[in-house]
């Protein structure tokens, strides 16, 4: 996209440059920084290599010879990155092809119900594990043989069982996110469902 000022075309250029490692760091504001990170060498490219010739000096600007203020440049700036953003990003940039899969990836967004409610097994692969923690714990003490290795078999009872109020913890968190991620996933498809079809699994 061309230039459509001689100032814009000129911070197009610096921030190239300043991108291309021709001007040092400390030769640059911030501003320039941003625009530079913010748009590829092909872009600023795009707007560095417009010509001057049939350019205003700054956009909707009357009065030619006036110099540019710093409100003025930092604003210039951010609406260059701000335009080249929108480019970037414009829904309207998609070809006929890619809406169409993007409207054919909408209508089988019930396809993500595995993903997204999996977790539903959790509490009780949780409580199965407690009863097997229960029964080790208990176990492991009667089946021990002698003193020595019934101090042994207490203690990593205990372990087993501090393991296991942490994962059970842990799962309830877990479970808590869960939930609250399924009724997103549930609000998205409703928004969705107001525009498009989608089908059932």
């Amino acid at each position: 996209m061309p230039a459509f000022s001689q100032q814009q075309q000129k911070l197009m250029g610096l921030a190239l440059a300043y991108k291309r490692g021709d001007v040092p760091d400390s030769k640059v504001s911030p501003k320039i920084k941003k625009l530079a990170d913010a748009m590829s060498e092909k872009e600023l490219e795009k707007y560095a290599s417009t010509k001057h010739k049939g350019l205003p000096t700054k956009v909707s600007e009357t009065d030619k010879s006036k110099k540019i203020s710093r409100e003025e440049l930092n604003q210039l700036v951010s609406d260059a990155v701000e335009e080249v953003m929108k480019e970037r990003f414009s829904v309207k940039k998609l070809t006929p092809e890619q809406k169409k899969q993007y409207i054919e990836a909408i209508s089988n967004y019930k396809n993500y119900e595995n993903l997204i409610y999996r977790s539903n097994q959790l509490p009780q692969a949780v409580a199965e594990i407690k009863s097997m923690v229960e029964f080790a714990s208990k176990n492991m003490i009667e089946e021990s043989g002698d003193w020595f290795d019934g101090i042994s078999t207490s203690r990593n009872s205990k372990q087993l069982k501090e393991s296991f109020k942490e994962f059970e913890k842990l799962s309830e968190k877990i479970t808590k996110l869960q939930r609250n991620l399924e009724s997103i996933y549930e609000n998205i498809g409703r928004h969705f469902s107001r525009f498009y079809e989608i089908k059932n699994k």
